[in-house]
């Protein structure tokens, strides 16, 4: 027997196959088209900046904080489907007892206001600053929005692993940068001092 278009919507515990696997992005871009909302008014009506919502629906943040998809879904008047969330979950729990996600560095909001090493990317998707903060990175990623070089195509998404721990924190951190190499633009010797905690 051949579903109907409606039955997706009479179990939604059940979803189409099509939807396993949907990421956030998807979802938001499927809720922006089915009710004629553009990014301007989702952004007004959430507090989350265009630039935010553009890449959370271009995909270049698959992981937003919890905090921003709730802002999210609630200026939609909708809740986030299980997989969805099921999908983000399977993506942020690279290291078991961290939490890890992704932010737009230039909208505060969906920076994680807490401890923990992060990571600025670029427009072609490669590290160009690793840097950690022990109590409060949104704090540490506004003192980046001063910076000469922090404006895009150089500095374009974020990533985030919350650490508890300072010492682990700085430990990684360092860690982080010695893998990268040069390829961390931002963290050659001497090209930038951050400022401590």
């Amino acid at each position: 027997m051949e579903q109907g278009a409606n039955d997706a919507y009479a179990e939604p515990d059940a979803p189409e196959p099509a939807e396993v696997g949907s990421t956030f992005g998807e979802w938001l871009q499927k809720e922006l088209t089915e009710k004629g909302m553009t990014l301007g008014a989702l952004a007004e009506k959430s507090g989350i900046t265009r630039t935010g919502i553009w890449n959370i629906v271009k995909g270049n943040t698959k992981s937003p904080r919890p905090e921003t998809r709730a802002k999210l879904a609630e200026a939609l008047e909708e809740k986030v489907p299980a997989y969805v969330e099921a999908q983000i979950e399977s993506e942020a729990a690279a290291v078991p007892g961290f939490v890890w996600n992704e932010f737009t560095p230039s909208d505060l909001e969906t920076v994680p206001p807490q401890g923990g090493v992060y990571v600025f990317y670029d427009i072609t998707d490669r590290p160009v600053y690793v840097g950690q903060s022990s109590k409060n990175v949104r704090a540490r990623v506004k003192d980046h929005q001063t910076r000469f070089w922090f404006k895009h195509p150089l500095v374009v998404r974020g990533a985030f692993l919350a650490i508890p721990d300072p010492a682990l924190c700085l430990q990684i951190e360092t860690i982080l940068i010695k893998f990268l190499g040069k390829h961390a633009l931002l963290n050659v010797r001497g090209a930038i001092k951050d400022l401590e905690d």
